[in-house]
Formats: C-alpha cells, sequence, structure tokens
C-alpha cells in the first residue's frame, strides 16, 4: 500500500499545474458524488428505521389491547347463532324465497353471490334488480328482509321511478350476509 501511494505522490508531483488542477478537480467531484450516494444511504436507512420502529410499536398497541379484542370477539360471537347465518349459495335460495313471498321472484334479477373469506367469517355480497313493482310490494321486501337482521343486511338501497310508468318502480339492492366458520 506504501508503494502505490509512493508512486501515485510521484505521477503527481510530474504533473504540470494545470493536469494538477483537472486531477484535484476530478477526486473532488466524485468525492462529492460518493458523499451524496452515501448520505441519500444512510438517509434511506434512517427512514426505515422509524418506519420499523412506528409498526413495532402499533403492532405492540394491538398485541396490548388483543384480550379486548379476544372478549369483544366471544362477546360478539355469542349474540349471533351459527345456524341462522347463511352460506353463499343458501344466501341465494333465502332471497328467492323471500322474494317468491312478496311475488316478485319472476320480476327478479338475481347477481351471484360475491364472497370474500375470512379467518373467522365468510362474508357474502349480492345485488338483486326489481324491474317494475309497486311501492306496496317494496315495504313488504323490506319489511320481510329486516326481519332477517342481522344475518341478511340491506348495505344500499336505489329507487328510481319506471319511465314508462311512474306508479311502478325500478329498485336495486346490495345484500350482505356472512357464514360462520367452525371453531
Amino acid at each position: 500500500m506504501h508503494k502505490i501511494l509512493q508512486q501515485a505522490k510521484r505521477l503527481f508531483l510530474r504533473m504540470t499545474v494545470r493536469e494538477k488542477s483537472l486531477t484535484l478537480a476530478f477526486i473532488l467531484v466524485m468525492l462529492f458524488i460518493w458523499t451524496g450516494n452515501l448520505l441519500k444511504r444512510s438517509s434511506a436507512w434512517n427512514d426505515n428505521r422509524k418506519q420499523a420502529t412506528t409498526d413495532l410499536q402499533n403492532q405492540q398497541q394491538w398485541l396490548d389491547r388483543s384480550e379486548q379484542f379476544t372478549t369483544g370477539l366471544a362477546n360478539a360471537l355469542e349474540r349471533v347463532d351459527p345456524k341462522k347465518t347463511y352460506a353463499g349459495s343458501q344466501l341465494s335460495g333465502q332471497l328467492d324465497d323471500i322474494l317468491r313471498q312478496v311475488a316478485l321472484s319472476g320480476s327478479a334479477d338475481i347477481d351471484p353471490v360475491q364472497t370474500r373469506e375470512g379467518e373467522i367469517f365468510n362474508d357474502h355480497n349480492i345485488r338483486i334488480r326489481l324491474n317494475r313493482i309497486s311501492i306496496a310490494q317494496l315495504i313488504k321486501l323490506n319489511k320481510l328482509l329486516s326481519q332477517e337482521t342481522p344475518y341478511i343486511n340491506i348495505q344500499s338501497v336505489s329507487v328510481t321511478k319506471n319511465r314508462r310508468n311512474p306508479e311502478e318502480l325500478d329498485v336495486r339492492f346490495k345484500i350482505n350476509s356472512f357464514d360462520l366458520k367452525n371453531p
């Protein structure tokens, strides 16, 4: 290493003033680039460290409150009868039965059930379109659906009058249900 430094020193001393200044400028530019890169990496490392610290604190808060969540889940599960919850196909069948009670099964357009699986329960969503129904039928249908709460819930309803016959309604329901998984 010492030998290399002496050779570099001899080479530097043999250079002209212009070559020395260009070499020093080159070395300074390289040091500037290296320092900037080093600062970027250290800044990124520090940001990652801060994010990891925040994430760990968040996770620790969740873990500290796990007993509270477990108790809340147990209380919620006590209020729900697993036999009354509906799987995706059961939801479709139950809604068809309700629509038959209101004499709307012929005018109903039911989309396929969309299921999102979870650890404790599966969440089911279904859309129903009803064309040219009366207000009385809508009220009766709403009453029957509300009797199924909390096992079947109406997420949204869109009601518009029928363009051909203003006494009839076009209704769009988005209905949600869940079924508990076996513990």
